[in-house]
């Protein structure tokens, strides 16, 4: 299992973060069905010393908003990094284990209908994912009379490079926060997104902060080569309005050099709108879209004017004062 498989396990242990990719990213009917403010981790440790790798799997056991049978619903979540043939095996085996210890330990369970298991595979790998999504189609045929013995699991394929990049950027979570970073080239960008991070992260979630603090550490900093000191610096919106100031001269030197070697002025203006809605977002938080309309159609030179301001300003009207 590498290191970002793991990464992603502790992510997707925080209620927030299962909660927002099930309504944010999954999208799918059957979610409204749920209470996701129910939700708990499900017992694991049924899993037999055979399949013990698939400890990088984490279930989520949420109550039903309707009054349907049976009460609650389990969601199986994996996690990839590369194509994996034996995946849909994987989580059939892993549904069977659970079904068989719940009606071991519950023996009336068997008398019922037991409790739908969706699983939902988180996929982050640059590779495309080529592995069917049922198992089904993975038997060979017999006889038209024997598929009805065909083993039949499907899971929800989330391809996290595959999802619209827009659609990422018209959400404030932490999730889509997470996915946009992971498309990142530079450390530029990631600085670009960090703000809508930590602003989505309620003071209350201290948990999962020291989890995405982790995770920025140890597998982002190795990503870009960074030293310790430039990710610890921006761990806190202090710190990251701190080295957004000392940047901004430099990225508008460089947006300036590279529209004007390439002759696109228009390239060169969008960039810095670019940064003026970070700033803006950083030291005001979320922006009305009327906001975000004006900066993107402003001249260049009058964002530079606003660029400065926004350091010393406390409204949005000390930034647009004329």
């Amino acid at each position: 299992m590498v290191q970002d498989d793991l990464s992603y396990r502790r992510f997707f242990t925080h209620r927030l973060m299962i909660r927002d990719l099930l309504r944010e990213i999954v999208e799918e009917p059957w979610v409204e069905r749920l209470d996701l403010d129910s939700g708990g981790l499900a017992e694991t440790s049924f899993v037999s010393a055979q399949h013990e790798d698939d400890a990088r799997d984490v279930i989520w056991k949420f109550q039903r908003k309707d009054s349907g049978e049976p009460v609650h619903v389990y969601v199986l979540l994996g996690f990839e990094s590369r194509p994996e043939p034996s995946l849909p095996v994987r989580f059939l085996g892993y549904e069977s284990l659970f079904y068989h210890r719940l009606m071991i330990s519950n023996p009336a369970a068997a008398r019922k209908k037991l409790p739908p298991v969706v699983p939902v595979l988180l996929y982050g790998g640059s590779e495309r994912w080529n592995v069917a999504t049922d198992l089904g189609s993975s038997f060979g045929d017999l006889d038209p009379s024997a598929e009805t013995y065909r083993p039949r699991l499907s899971y929800r394929l989330v391809d996290q490079a595959a999802y619209p990049l827009e659609k990422l950027m018209a959400s404030d979570s932490p999730v889509t926060a997470l996915f946009r970073i992971e498309r990142c080239t530079s450390w530029e960008q990631v600085l670009a997104i960090l703000p809508c991070l930590w602003q989505s992260l309620p003071p209350s979630e201290t948990s999962l902060r020291r989890t995405f603090e982790t995770w920025l550490q140890q597998v982002v900093q190795a990503r870009f080569r960074l030293s310790p000191g430039d990710v610890s610096t921006v761990l806190t919106l202090e710190g990251l309005e701190t080295v957004l100031a000392e940047n901004m001269d430099r990225w508008h030197r460089e947006l300036w050099e590279g529209g004007r070697q390439q002759g696109r002025q228009e390239g060169r203006r969008e960039g810095i709108a670019e940064v003026v809605l970070l700033l803006l977002r950083l030291k005001l938080g979320p922006l009305e879209p009327e906001v975000e309309e004006r900066v993107n159609s402003t001249a260049a030179d009058l964002l530079l004017e606003w660029g400065k301001r926004i350091l010393t300003a406390e409204s949005l009207q000390d930034v647009f004062r004329d």
